[in-house]
């Protein structure tokens, strides 16, 4: 009896574990899409758990929904680049999420007085602080378009560099464009063809679905192993994105090909250098003392003499 308690709790703990690391879930996917984790990938499906680190990649006609569990819910659609991010121990803040690229609708519901207000949204060119609100971004490498559906939001503009620019305010109704690295200008009116360009899904206000999923779990099947080329952007990202990547991808660096892009690409990801010429970061002979260094002459010289 007392060896089945045991074992129960041997196995329960893993599980516990799995299930603490859940920061989200996929509860619509209409379409195909990756998600990037750990050393792998594996492929999107409805029910799969997100962790902290994963990032979730949407083919060229796919919708997706992501419910967090602080019910934040993140409508991503087709080729976006999404990653749930988390600062580290000596940052300030929690997790939140960055968008490489594409089409995302943030959906924060209203919370009780005194909670926390949800995710941030970053990106290289913006941050849209948590806010009680639903807005609909579409972020490309020249351009960033938000449109405020409902609530009120801001749009914190980054400098190249990663400087913080202007703040932007925008109200229900209120559309926001911006051209790098010019300053973002707001209107009252959406233009047609933004409008036109929107994911279809985007335009219905989909019900949360994670009731169907907490008793479910879903195992992701394997991807592909993904090679340098396929994580290029988030490899080259800013430091709080891409230092976090080294040490998950690290054992990567054993890998030919990986490593020889990762040598060619250095002066991108300047913190890989330790980890692909480790020999240059070895500690140094110390000096030998002046003393013993005289010393040694000496009685070399006297040795000579006899």
């Amino acid at each position: 009896m007392l060896r089945s308690l045991v074992l129960a709790a041997a196995i329960a703990v893993p599980c516990l574990a799995q299930a603490a690391d859940v920061v989200g879930t996929i509860t619509i996917l209409e379409g195909q899409a990756q998600v990037f984790r750990g050393l792998g990938r594996v492929q999107a499906a409805e029910g799969v758990r997100l962790s902290a680190g994963d990032i979730v990649e949407t083919a060229a006609a796919t919708f997706a929904q992501v419910e967090m569990v602080d019910q934040t819910i993140a409508q991503l659609g087709p080729a976006t680049r999404l990653m749930i991010g988390e600062v580290g121990p000596r940052q300030k803040g929690g997790r939140f999420l960055y968008l490489m690229n594409g089409w995302i609708k943030l959906v924060a519901p209203k919370r009780e007085a005194g909670a926390a207000p949800g995710l941030d949204l970053r990106s290289a060119q913006f941050e849209v602080p948590a806010a009680q609100a639903t807005v609909v971004l579409h972020s490309l490498p020249g351009t960033l378009d938000a449109f405020a559906e409902s609530g009120s939001a801001r749009i914190v503009e980054r400098q190249p560099g990663g400087n913080a620019g202007g703040t932007m305010s925008l109200k229900s109704g209120d559309y926001y464009q911006r051209k790098f690295p010019s300053r973002g200008v707001v209107a009252s009116v959406s233009p047609p063809a933004f409008v036109a360009d929107m994911p279809r899904a985007f335009r219905d206000s989909l019900p949360p679905r994670m009731e169907r999923f907490k008793e479910r779990v879903v195992q992701p099947k394997d991807a592909p192993a993904f090679d340098y080329a396929d994580v290029e952007a988030w490899l080259q990202a800013e430091p709080v994105v891409r230092r976090p990547l080294m040490q998950r991808w690290r054992s990567k660096a054993r890998e030919p090909a990986f490593r020889a892009a990762l040598v060619a690409n250095l002066r991108a990801h300047p913190e890989w250098d330790p980890i692909l010429f480790p020999e240059k970061y070895l500690p140094k002979d110390p000096p030998r003392p002046a003393v013993a260094v005289g010393r040694a002459a000496s009685e070399a010289a006297s040795s000579v003499a006899r």
